[in-house]
């Protein structure tokens, strides 16, 4: 039986990917669409009809090994398509033989891996060494690392606030880790986790915070609850779940009675209660020794201070952390130095360079706006505000711009390929949130958004299944940056042999 061939729901937006090469375009498709093959077929386009050549053209995305693959269905494509135009255009197969010849040296590659080729051609205008080398993540961490040693060692002598308070909470799971951190690890861990942050130096906003008043005031209602539940039976699940609040009061109280104030370790204890599974998840419990009343007072006590806690752990944290950012810049200044020394630079250095060396020198800018006259970007969502910044002023068609909020693409310069739902690397701004500044600052300034929706990968049976689970639960919240569904378009066969959906 022969197969028919569905019609593409999204037949238009593919036409306009290969055919307006003039127009800049933001592509947006789900997994499963054949957006890179998309991106790989308009490069294809733009060869082979002559608007600009392979070292004109860059390519960039996200990961090394999404840039070798692209290089190696760019170099397929490049191959088929002058096979098949070598009787048809001779000329433009002559012009994706060039392109092939150029393909192992064009700017095919990860954003990072970019930015340090322009930095090597331009180290002095860039301000950095001109045999730099490139620090992996674990050769950054370790270098961090021994910053951060020389620094707590001098600030142990006299710990800031912010400092003193961190050290004094207690272990617990660091993010992505079953093995419990020392406090000094922690703070080690915040420490780089800011140096990340570097390119985002304002500080963060401290709201009033009357530390000492709200911990005395936490401290009044813990002992009322422990006093309150002091009566009941080893046998009832009430008194059981309050056993770290009545011990938490006794330790407290006898400090108290010996004339000691040490708010740092009340602070870091109240928190650490905020965690206990026996507050946190109060059992009711049943038995005489309480008796109705007595129990309903309990639970009200246990509700009130369990709400108060958190609103107090939530407070406290905010203004610890704000306090953190300041003082650990000393551990940042330290490992810049570090770097100066070995010549060395780390990723955010090398996105942070030529966003500077960009936005600074007019002539660097113009020259590369002129050498750079097409630019592709795969897997747009992972996109971080510099990266965003750094695209943004090569694809500008005035050299006398150099912000790119004031960034008017040239037309057809500029095509990114992405997909806000798979926006999921929350690290240094590369959140939904800015891919949709881009993506609405691009369509002001005369770019079009396509949407990409059928789908290759799967058939018509879990498409169907995805688009009714998703597509009443995944809506648009501006504020959660939650992106829209955008529902799935069939294209494969159905298949009869074997269920396509499993519940188990």
């Amino acid at each position: 039986m022969r197969r028919v061939e569905l019609p593409l729901a999204d037949a238009a937006a593919r036409e306009a990917i290969r055919g307006s090469l003039h127009e800049t375009l933001v592509v947006e498709a789900a997994a499963g669409t054949g957006k890179t093959t998309e991106l790989v077929t308009r490069i294809v386009r733009v060869l082979a009809t002559g608007p600009t050549t392979m070292d004109g053209v860059v390519a960039v995305t996200f990961t090394e090994k999404a840039a070798g693959e692209l290089k190696l269905r760019l170099r397929e494509a490049l191959e088929a398509e002058r096979g098949r135009l070598t009787d048809v255009d001779a000329a433009a197969a002559d012009r994706l033989g060039d392109a092939l010849r150029a393909l192992e040296e064009a700017h095919v590659n990860t954003i990072h891996g970019f930015c340090a080729e322009l930095l090597r051609e331009r180290p002095v205008e860039a301000g950095v060494d001109p045999l730099f080398a490139v620090l992996t993540e674990p050769q950054a961490e370790r270098l961090y690392a021994r910053a951060f040693r020389t620094w707590i060692q001098s600030a142990l002598a006299d710990p800031p606030e912010g400092v003193r308070r961190a050290l004094r909470r207690t272990s617990g799971p660091t993010f992505g880790a079953i093995e419990e951190a020392g406090p000094i690890e922690r703070l080690r861990g915040a420490g780089w986790t800011l140096a990340g942050l570097r390119d985002f130096p304002h500080p963060w906003t401290r709201l009033p915070f009357d530390r000492d008043g709200a911990v005395d005031g936490l401290l009044q209602m813990l002992h009322g609850l422990a006093d309150a539940s002091a009566d009941g039976s080893d046998k009832d699940n009430l008194y059981k779940s309050l056993e770290r609040v009545r011990r938490e009061s006794g330790q407290i109280r006898l400090e108290q009675s010996l004339g000691q104030r040490d708010f740092d370790a009340w602070e870091a204890r109240l928190v650490d209660l905020a965690r206990d599974p026996g507050l946190a998840k109060t059992r009711k419990g049943y038995g005489t020794k309480y008796g109705r009343r007595l129990r309903a007072d309990v639970l009200g006590l246990r509700d009130a201070f369990y709400t108060a806690l958190l609103a107090f752990r939530a407070a406290a944290d905010g203004d610890l952390a704000a306090r953190l950012q300041e003082e650990l810049q000393g551990t940042i200044a330290a490992y810049q130095g570090l770097k100066r020394g070995k010549g060395a630079l780390d990723f955010i250095d090398l996105l942070v360079r030529t966003r500077d060396l960009l936005r600074a020198d007019r002539d660097v800018r113009r020259q590369l706006q002129q050498r750079f006259t097409r630019l592709f970007v795969d897997e747009f969502q992972d996109t971080d505000p510099v990266q965003a910044e750094i695209l943004l002023l090569l694809a500008a068609d005035d050299d006398r711009v150099d912000e790119w909020t004031d960034v008017r693409p040239r037309p057809g310069k500029l095509f990114v390929v992405g997909d806000s739902k798979q926006a999921i690397y929350r690290f240094r701004g590369a959140d939904v949130g800015t891919y949709w500044l881009v993506r609405d600052h691009l369509e002001r300034t005369g770019g079009r958004v396509l949407q990409l929706t059928t789908n290759f990968r799967s058939v018509p049976e879990i498409q169907r299944f995805v688009n009714r689970a998703f597509e009443h639960e995944m809506t648009a919240d501006p504020v959660a940056l939650q992106a829209a569904y955008v529902a799935l378009s069939e294209q494969r066969p159905a298949d009869a042999s074997q269920p396509a959906v499993v519940a188990l």
